[in-house]
């Protein structure tokens, strides 16, 4: 009998599962796909080889110091289910979907909720959010100058000088300590994960699902290494204050199901013009795939317009910016 807690341990971990990847495959082969990775040339590749990183979902127990990746076949029974979900939503109609049970509009959700947190970019959003947070912190212990220096004192205690305290607290202040937190750490995989039930939730409750299919003569949906995406219309932005970021409530949610579907989930007070998404929208929707992809953006065919469109789209600032008081009034 084999010990599930060390089953995967070693292997590679895919953070988009493979079952989902092979629904972009190419005609040619379903195990191929083509992937557009940031700084390369556009290339096909074996779906096993991307959207994976190894040990991505092991972590170490803190009172036995174990490794343990039992995680991973957890959210494989997740991938499963989702993966047979999309398969059903491929006979459903465009439109509303409204004759789901709740078991099944309940995996479909969970898979949609840990796919937008389980993902590389997201523990780099919160190991970047950790660091601006953390430089704050510190720069309102350093503005007190007094107390600043009576703690380097404790802390330092016969190598302390007031010259070198200063020199760190005026280079606090300034907002230029390095201060680098690293994504893998469990703590940043614990908290994005975290963040599903408190999405499923709002998912289950706020919003109605809503399959959207191409016209012939429009591009293909594409899919990325963080294929659940939300934004905010341009008319709730206008009514929104400008200090709010998107959030989970008013969003709307999509994630490509196939080049030529999207699910979309919106909230129960929307109404869908149309559920035939022609070149334009199409564009759209590909647009917050450029925008929010990690590394990757994926296809079932090799575009000169999708490479030059992720290279003009894809996001290169952070997804959280916290403006420091202590910045402000340095300039």
């Amino acid at each position: 009998m084999t010990d599930s807690k060390k089953d995967k341990l070693g292997a590679v971990h895919h953070y988009v599962p493979q079952g989902y990847l092979k629904r972009f495959a190419t005609e040619k082969n379903p195990e191929q796909i083509v992937a557009y990775e940031t700084g390369k040339k556009t290339y096909i590749t074996n779906i096993h080889n991307i959207a994976g990183q190894r040990d991505f979902y092991t972590y170490t127990a803190k009172d036995t110091g174990e490794k343990d990746s039992t995680l991973e076949d957890v959210l494989a029974d997740v991938d499963a289910e989702g993966v047979n979900m999309f398969r059903l939503l491929d006979s459903k109609p465009d439109g509303i979907v409204n004759d789901l049970t709740d078991e099944q509009r309940g995996n479909l959700l969970s898979y949609i909720a840990f796919q937008h947190t389980r993902n590389l970019q997201e523990r780099k959003m919160w190991a970047t959010s950790y660091e601006q947070q953390t430089r704050m912190m510190m720069q309102a212990k350093a503005s007190g100058e007094s107390s600043f220096h009576a703690d380097a004192k404790k802390a330092f205690g016969d190598k302390y000088t007031y010259e070198m305290a200063e020199e760190t607290r005026k280079t606090l202040l300034a907002g230029d300590a390095i201060l680098k937190f690293d994504p893998m750490d469990q703590y940043f995989m614990g908290v994005a994960l975290n963040m599903s039930r408190t999405l499923y939730e709002i998912l289950f409750t706020q919003k109605k699902l809503v399959l959207v299919s191409r016209t012939p003569d429009a591009g293909v949906f594409i899919t990325s290494d963080n294929p659940v995406t939300h934004y905010l219309t341009e008319e709730q932005l206008k009514n929104r204050p400008w200090f709010m970021g998107t959030g989970y409530l008013e969003a709307i949610f999509q994630i490509p199901i196939s080049p030529d579907r999207c699910l979309q989930l919106i909230n129960h007070d929307m109404v869908m013009e149309t559920f035939q998404y022609n070149a334009n929208d199409v564009d759209y929707i590909n647009y917050y795939t450029y925008h929010f992809a990690d590394r990757w953006v994926f296809s079932n065919k090799n575009d000169d317009n999708i490479t030059k469109s992720f290279a003009k789209f894809k996001r290169t600032t952070p997804l959280t910016s916290i403006s420091s008081p202590f910045d402000r009034t340095q300039k």
